[in-house]
């Protein structure tokens, strides 16, 4: 019932020109512009852990002790991070 139908080239030119729907997918998604969409497994983990962390904090309200550990290990978080940033900028 349904075909599918070519779409002319007639308009395009260069090497990019011939790629089909497929290959379009395959470099886009391994492109910088969804790198930042789809982040790494490591990545992901440190997040969810960041914000875990984070609530933990929030609702330890019941026991002081742990929601100033908590404090402690968000804030030497954050400083590693920075200084990663640093580093990674005074490389380049």
């Amino acid at each position: 019932m349904f075909r599918k139908q070519r779409l002319s080239n007639s308009g395009a030119s260069g090497s990019n020109a011939n790629l089909n729907r497929c290959e379009w997918i395959r470099l886009l998604s391994r492109s910088q512009l969804f790198s930042c969409l789809n982040p790494p497994a490591k990545q992901r983990v440190a997040d969810v852990t960041k914000i875990l962390l984070d609530v933990a904090k929030e609702s330890a309200d019941w026991f002081p002790p742990l929601k100033s550990a908590l404090g402690g290990v968000n804030a030497l978080i954050k400083h590693y991070e920075v200084l990663v940033e640093s580093v990674a900028v005074a490389h380049n």
